[in-house]
């Protein structure tokens, strides 16, 4: 096979290291990623060990997210920044396949979660219910996500019931009470993030003073009333993406035509 000069070469320059650059960063970023998840795992389960008994164990463990997501930002870097600097086909295929494959599966989860809003809305509820409420007195991930959500959307609770929801953990539950059994010190209360006004609380005027709205409907009112907003978001999410895979694609097409000149 003959040897092509870089004079003759077909393939251009700035797209090749335009690729290698950005990929190598994300690569890096990747590698960060995973090395805050799995310090932060380790740190966690010192003194806490908690069990992964289900999947969605697994999903609300920001760790284990941090290292999941870290791995596959990493292998997709590394593929795109070898594949570049290289001029491999396989690698580059892979890059842009792999992540045309990651941008198919949120455009139809979203598009399924809008065509199917009130099953979503009531599958997403009793997911939360049943692997968040339940663990917040011992989970510092799920109290940190929840008190997030409950303080800036303004609720309590997940779904319809809104604050109600909170008698579904052992720590807060009121049923008890009715029972006459030993009971929690937090019984027949609700987390501080409930509270519209957290940092001075009444807790004789704690029912006056609570949100009562579920945040899963708080969330998607907040959509609802923020649609520009969350349309940017999403463009801004997306359009890196959309680029990635046109560069990559692109880059992959001109080397091909190139190994067929040879």
């Amino acid at each position: 096979m003959a040897i092509i000069s870089d004079q003759e070469s077909h393939v251009s320059v700035v797209l090749k290291y335009t690729v290698f650059f950005c990929n190598f960063i994300f690569w890096l970023v990747g590698a960060g990623v995973v090395a805050v998840g799995i310090w932060t795992y380790i740190e966690k389960n010192r003194f806490n060990h908690i069990q992964i008994k289900s999947i969605y164990d697994a999903i609300f463990d920001i760790s284990i997210v941090f290292i999941v997501v870290g791995i596959v930002i990493f292998i997709l870097g590394l593929a795109g920044c070898v594949g570049a600097l290289r001029e491999n086909v396989c690698l580059l295929k892979f890059f842009y396949y792999f992540l045309t494959v990651i941008f198919l599966l949120l455009v139809a989860g979203a598009v399924t979660a809008f065509l199917m809003k009130e099953k979503f809305k009531r599958k997403l509820t009793d997911v939360i219910q049943e692997n968040i409420i339940t663990r917040y007195t011992y989970d510092d991930d799920a109290k940190s996500i929840i008190d997030w959500f409950q303080e800036q959307l303004r609720c309590c609770g997940v779904g319809m019931n809104g604050y109600k929801d909170w008698n579904q953990n052992e720590y807060f539950n009121c049923t008890k009470k009715e029972k006459k059994t030993q009971m929690s010190t937090f019984a027949c209360f609700v987390p501080y993030s409930c509270c519209k006004r957290p940092n001075d609380i009444n807790f004789s005027e704690a029912a006056k003073k609570i949100n009562t709205i579920g945040c899963v409907e708080a969330g998607i009112k907040f959509i609802e009333t923020h649609v520009p907003v969350v349309g940017g978001l999403l463009v801004a999410f997306t359009a890196p993406m959309l680029i990635a895979i046109f560069l990559g694609r692109s880059l992959e097409v001109q080397i091909s035509q190139q190994l067929g000149r040879g």
